[in-house]
């Protein structure tokens, strides 16, 4: 290893990339990387002898063998060292830098130092670079592909597409809520070799080199390309939402609400979770209007009353989110403290502004929302039902058992459900229910409710799926996240729309619990009469499925009189999304908004 020369390295090619802001020697970025490896080994590491040379005029390279002992993964309470031979290689072609290091892991690691330290004026190649330069729409042979739609259960978090034209093989309408994550598209040289590239690790890669001048020819062009144009592009697959690295263009932001706290994975915070479930049944927020546009101005609700308002900025650095609080009135502190607490963690929160971006999962997106058209809600009376209160009880303690006596959603749903209607178009409710209403109501549920009835020869069951309104004003606009959290739960239990399957997981749960509500014409009877009745219907050809959607949040006069507006478009594409899922179950999907 002492006498290492650059011929007698042949690596797999997978560079970090960065470009500098300034005139340094370029041999003070590879001396820089070198004293960084050796603060951050947890190894015994030895370094041998750098060497660099100029290649051509604007070219220089730099490398340098290294020698680390470890301990063996798989042994335990025994003194042995594996030895490990590495080099690290940095190529500076007019202030573009691309460094290949042997070493597993050490890309990311030093890619988390751009930009601060000793690297200070080492900055990520800019995405809207690498896509230009290197993704063409029309070649791309495999593209990884992550949601910003948050965690959802009728759409994959990620994915990955492989094919000749992999672009050409995108929904418009399903796709349009994922962002690209990476890809391999056709090399830059136009041959019938490929280059994948992974913009946000700042990575490229194109596979094995048989030896040190394949492998410097390759590195050389790729550097060369981007020292050399001035192209830039953020959006290289029209189709996809794409990731904005600044706030410029953000504004008016039209709403505002958390992540489901049941669908935030654990391992990711249990604090957080607790936090969000706090959140989810004591507290609520109205959005105001601010003078700078893209600022975002809360008033806080707890249990119903204001306890202040906080006006926040949002900022972005390396396209990560974070939150600035600019202002905060507060008429009870404690409560006002408890929600600031979101603010520290931008990946539980979803804001949707009308320039068309979306803040989901700790970024910011533009999305070009598709002019697609959801016309089937079924708009009803709700009387004096309070659209706000989703239960009878109080919000943190619900009474089931006294479902039907106070005004509360789920009391219209026992009083006025009616089942016999075969077009939306004729749905109505009724003052005297028929059939039966099982109220699955807790922790792993199937829906709110489950209503079965006979109608027209068929035997015709409901999920029914209740969610209070984000607020009972006259002037509530359109939400997205009043329906994203509930559309979510209407959607994860498709399985169940086979009546076995349903039956099987209503008498399991039922056997685990203490109580269930059942009625049948509206009047109380046993639960396990219901799941006896549901084991007498003999085949699925007579058996309708519907999952049925309440949501009184959305108005009709607001809703039908909303014309160009991203708030409505996006909440199209949702409930399409959603009825496409639910169909291809074989189910119907029905949404109830309120008739005023």
């Amino acid at each position: 290893m002492y006498e290492l020369e650059k011929e007698n390295i042949a690596p797999y090619l997978s560079i970090l990339m960065g470009v500098k802001d300034t005139n340094n020697d370029p041999c003070d970025v590879h001396e820089r990387v070198k004293n960084l490896l050796e603060d951050n080994s947890e190894n015994e590491i030895s370094f041998y002898e750098s060497k660099s040379e100029r290649i051509g005029e604007v070219a220089q390279v730099s490398f340098t063998p290294y020698r680390i002992m470890k301990a063996p993964s798989w042994l335990s309470g025994y003194e042995a060292m594996d030895v490990e031979h590495h080099v690290f290689v940095t190529f500076n072609v007019d202030g573009y830098i691309g460094i290949y290091f042997s070493e597993k892991g050490k890309k990311d690691e030093i890619r988390e130092n751009f930009g601060k330290n000793s690297l200070s004026d080492l900055c990520p190649v800019p995405i809207e670079e690498l896509n230009s330069n290197f993704i063409n729409e029309d070649k791309i042979k495999m593209l990884w592909l992550s949601g910003i739609h948050g965690k959802s259960n009728f759409k994959a978090d990620s994915k990955v597409l492989g094919g000749q034209s992999v672009a050409d093989t995108l929904d418009p309408l399903i796709d349009q809520s994922y962002m690209m994550s990476a890809v391999r598209t056709e090399a830059v040289n136009n041959s019938k070799s490929s280059i994948g590239i992974n913009p946000f690790k700042s990575s490229i890669w194109t596979g094995p080199c048989k030896d040190w001048k394949t492998f410097e020819n390759r590195v050389i062009q790729i550097l060369d390309l981007l020292a050399n144009s001035i192209k830039k592009k953020a959006d290289p697959i029209s189709i996809l939402s794409y990731p904005i690295p600044n706030c410029s263009g953000l504004a008016e932001p039209y709403d505002f609400s958390l992540i489901d706290y049941e669908f935030y994975p654990e391992e990711n915070g249990q604090h957080r979770k607790e936090l969000l479930k706090k959140l989810y049944y004591d507290f609520s927020v109205e959005l105001q209007g601010t003078f700078i546009k893209s600022d975002i101005a809360l008033d806080v609700f707890y249990q119903g009353g204001k306890v202040g308002s906080i006006v926040v900025e949002p900022q972005i650095n390396d396209y990560q989110v974070t939150f600035n609080i600019k202002s905060e009135v507060a008429i009870k502190k404690t409560h006002l403290d408890t929600y600031k607490k979101i603010f520290k963690y931008p990946e539980i929160i979803k804001c949707w502004f009308d320039s068309g971006h979306a803040l989901v999962n700790g970024m910011v997106f533009k999305t070009g929302y598709q002019d697609v058209k959801f016309d089937r809600f079924i708009w009803a009376d709700f009387e004096d039902y309070d659209l706000k209160i989703e239960k009878p009880g109080v919000p943190t303690k619900p009474d089931l058992h006294d479902t039907g006596n106070q005004k509360s959603l789920f009391c219209w749903v026992k009083n006025r459900w009616n089942g016999d209607w075969s077009d939306y178009k004729k749905f109505n409710t009724t003052e005297k229910p028929k059939g039966w209403l099982y109220c699955d109501d807790g922790a792993g549920e199937k829906a709110d409710f489950i209503h079965l009835t006979e109608f027209e020869g068929f035997s015709v069951i409901s999920l029914i799926h209740v969610k209070a309104a984000k607020s009972n004003s006259d002037k509530r606009r359109i939400s997205v996240g009043a329906h994203d959290i509930v559309l979510n739960q209407g959607v994860k239990n498709l399985r169940y729309c086979m009546r076995k399957n349903l039956t099987t997981d209503l008498r399991e749960r039922f056997k685990n619990s203490t109580s269930k509500q059942c009625w049948k014409d509206g009047k109380p009877v046993k639960a396990e009469d219901f799941l006896n009745e549901l084991d007498k219907i003999s085949g699925s050809s007579r058996c309708r499925f519907r999952v049925v959607i309440v949501q009184p949040h959305t108005k009709k006069t607001v809703y039908t009189g909303a014309t160009n507006s991203n708030s409505k478009r996006q909440l199209d594409v949702l409930l399409v999304s959603a009825e496409s899922a639910i169909r291809a179950s074989g189910a119907e999907f029905h949404i109830i908004g309120v008739d005023s």
